[in-house]
């Protein structure tokens, strides 16, 4: 039996942001048996001028490495309609970055962004009251 890692993943969208996240939502639950999301919150975009961002958090337990997940990870933002030449024009259709494999850390400026820190507390949450059951 192959180890399962630990994974937290960020996913946000600007544009059509409640459809692509849904979509994004859907392909990443074929993809992680038992994925757990928070809910999605609204956040002024970051660095970019842009309409505001839907935003959520997902956790999920993975047999694939690192490179594995980044590749399907964004094959899933272009499903959602993503691509370079849009993010040129600050539209983003879907952006989902690995936040943690495991022990290693990714993204470390995203971790101090008030919307992540909210929402990992409801990660950390829901994660507690599934192991309870």
């Amino acid at each position: 039996m192959e180890k399962k890692a630990t994974l937290l993943i960020a996913l946000g969208s600007n544009k059509d942001a409640k459809k692509n996240m849904e979509k994004a939502r859907g392909l990443l639950q074929h993809l992680f048996k038992g994925v757990v999301f928070t809910s999605c919150i609204w956040t002024d975009p970051i660095n970019i001028e842009s309409d505001k961002f839907l935003n959520c958090l997902a956790y999920a337990e993975t047999t694939h490495q690192v490179k594995q997940l980044e590749m399907a990870l964004k094959q899933i933002e272009r499903r959602c309609g993503d691509g370079k030449s849009l993010r040129r024009t600050n539209v983003i259709r879907m952006d989902i970055d690995i936040l943690k494999y495991n022990d290693e850390v990714y993204h470390e400026k995203d971790w101090t962004r008030p919307y992540i820190l909210k929402l990992l507390g409801e990660l950390e949450a829901k994660i507690e009251s599934l192991s309870n059951q």
